[in-house]
């Protein structure tokens, strides 16, 4: 079997990038040798996602140390370690490795890949800048979660629309026992982190719009996070009186215990990277209205099909869409059966093909950088 590394910084936090290099390092350890390398570990060394037997797990330092602090330690424990495997292909499960595996593969006849796991929207600093540069510059393969950073990529880095692929994160099937969606739903449903990327400051405005309208409508909102965001928009829905009308759910373990009794799902969000929720709320069957935001929901919601987009950031025209579904139970219903429409480019058989197909690529094309 070739052998192939997939590295994250740290697979002891739990989140998006880290769920997505352990899925891919189960799933291609059926294909391949495959180490899944973080760079470190919390101290307890706890990982929360399930890693299969066969992937190799492999860390080299523990605690809290930021990028900065190891970067050349790390880039020499990965170099002896990719030489002592006969590594041929490395993938960077987001920006942060990027640095540490170019300094680590120089010269050595390796393949490198940079998954970038965010939207381009997404630029916290002059770190991640110079990461995702290095990344565009002077790695092999860039892939994306979307189509539209896929073109984005290669028109602000000015490189090869060949370098860059988009591969999505795949949606697991679920369960559904059943499950049927009904318009006695009364339910509009949300779920994210209270953060200001998750626009909440919108939600609100839109909510009181909504809300006031129909009294017998409830909104449930799934997530923890800011507490200050949590805060506003509640002293928001307190003073127009549709505070009851809000219910603030937490963190909920399992899809079927979110979505089903749901009757609109509901997106505010500023940018994304893939917002898996749209995945999910498809799979349950649910009409969405959404923020046409960069990047992933143009790519999931097919408009006046399955769901609503709306223009960046149109307080009033998202209230007026959620309300026309509200009142027209018709259309609801149509949403409803047609909300499974396009999403069998998320299929896990469908993207894993995809990743098998770009490793033997790499791998039948090696050569020394």
């Amino acid at each position: 079997m070739d052998k192939i590394a997939i590295v994250r910084y740290n697979l002891s936090k739990v989140g998006g990038a880290e769920k997505v290099a352990i899925n891919m390092a189960n799933e291609l350890s059926e294909y391949y040798d495959v180490s899944l390398v973080s760079v470190l570990l919390n101290e307890d060394k706890k990982i929360n996602y399930e890693i299969d037997e066969k992937v190799d797990l492999v860390s080299f330092f523990s605690g809290d140390k930021k990028v900065r602090e190891v970067i050349f330690k790390a880039a020499k424990s990965l170099r002896k370690y990719i030489k002592q495997k006969d590594i041929k292909v490395v993938y960077s499960i987001a920006p942060a490795t990027n640095i540490i595996i170019f300094l680590a593969t120089l010269s050595l006849d390796v393949k490198i890949v940079f998954c970038d796991h965010h939207s381009l929207e997404f630029q916290d600093g002059i770190s991640r800048k110079i990461q995702r540069y290095i990344g565009a510059k002077f790695f092999d393969k860039i892939i994306t979660l979307t189509e539209e950073d896929k073109n984005k990529y290669t028109k602000l880095y000015n490189i090869d629309k060949k370098k860059v692929s988009n591969i999505y994160n795949w949606i697991e099937s679920i369960p559904t026992n059943n499950y049927k969606y009904s318009v006695d739903f009364k339910k509009l449903i949300t779920v994210g982190r209270f953060a200001n990327q998750k626009g909440y400051d919108y939600l609100s405005k839109v909510a009181i719009r909504v809300l006031s309208k129909f009294p017998d409508w409830q909104w449930d909102i799934y997530g923890s996070g800011d507490e200050r965001i949590k805060k506003d928009l509640i002293v928001e829905l307190e003073k127009v009186g549709v505070r009851s009308q809000v219910n603030f759910m937490g963190n909920v373990k399992g899809t079927e215990n979110i979505y089903p009794n749901h009757g609109i799902y509901v997106m505010t969000s500023r940018y994304e990277g893939l917002p898996l929720v749209l995945l999910e709320a498809k799979q349950y069957e649910l009409p969405i209205v959404s923020f046409d935001c960069p990047t992933g929901p143009s790519e999931i919601v097919i408009h006046g099909e399955n769901g609503y987009l709306i223009e960046k950031y149109d307080i009033e025209k998202m209230s007026n869409k959620i309300s026309k579904l509200i009142e027209d139970e018709q259309i609801r219903i149509e949403f409803s059966k047609n909300s499974m429409n396009n999403i069998g480019k998320f299929e896990k058989e469908t993207i894993v093909k995809q990743w098998i197909d770009l490793t033997e690529e790499l791998i039948g094309g090696k050569d020394a950088r």
